[in-house]
């Protein structure tokens, strides 16, 4: 990922949720992958931040972030809530926000500061490994990509040759399979590669098969007025 390359927005809405997909600055993966391989690396940090009670996934390691200095902790926080809060000015737009309609009315202009981020935490994933189908808690869930295997794009050029790719990848579903439309959005990881969707949003993150980690962190956030 280019360090100076300017943040992208693309919105995907096969189904009526949207999803929001951008990216991070590389000062962010930068911070979270030390402070992730600080933990992951240690048994004895890896069993205090675990958070694996908390989640689903069949996966090696989850556990939390503990980020202790102030700037990092600012900076990586301004990051996040600027995704959720651009994610809520499109579905504003769109005339789809109603529980912010409902908190603060229709003519109101959310900020920042009325993102509320609850939780986050890193997946660290090996081959075999996977995330079965599962929801979130919150107004906003968000995944962003902080490693790939490094033969997980061979595994792709064979895996996409197929009717149906989907190893390594996330999923996403809602609503029935009707004609006429989709029901399913799957996306590749890429380091930096940053998601934004609504916490009901049921999502899988399929198992790989070459070596190596696929490292995603993972976080929860709501409305709220001051």
């Amino acid at each position: 990922m280019k360090k100076n390359r300017k943040t992208q927005h693309k919105y995907h809405e096969p189904f009526s949720p949207a999803i929001l997909e951008t990216t991070v600055p590389q000062k962010f993966v930068d911070i979270i992958n030390r402070i992730g391989d600080e933990v992951l690396s240690d048994d004895v940090k890896s069993a205090k931040w675990d958070w694996s009670h908390k989640l689903v996934g069949k996966v090696s390691k989850e556990i939390q972030i503990p980020v202790t200095d102030k700037d990092d902790k600012e900076f990586l926080a301004r990051v996040m809530k600027q995704g959720c809060l651009d994610y809520l000015n499109h579905i504003i737009k769109r005339k789809r926000a109603y529980g912010w309609f409902k908190l603060a009315g229709r003519e109101a202009k959310p900020s920042l500061e009325n993102i509320h981020l609850t939780q986050s935490w890193i997946v660290s994933q090996y081959a075999g490994e996977y995330n079965p189908w599962h929801h979130h808690n919150g107004d906003f869930s968000a995944g962003i990509y902080l490693k790939v295997p490094d033969g997980m794009n061979d595994e792709w050029e064979e895996e996409f040759q197929d009717h149906y790719p989907s190893n390594g990848l996330i999923e996403f579903m809602y609503g029935e399979n009707q004609d006429m439309r989709t029901d399913n959005a799957k996306f590749k990881p890429e380091v930096g590669k940053f998601l934004v969707f609504p916490s009901y949003l049921r999502h899988f993150v399929y198992p790989f098969h070459c070596e190596g980690e696929r490292r995603m962190m993972s976080f929860n956030a709501h409305m709220r007025i001051q």
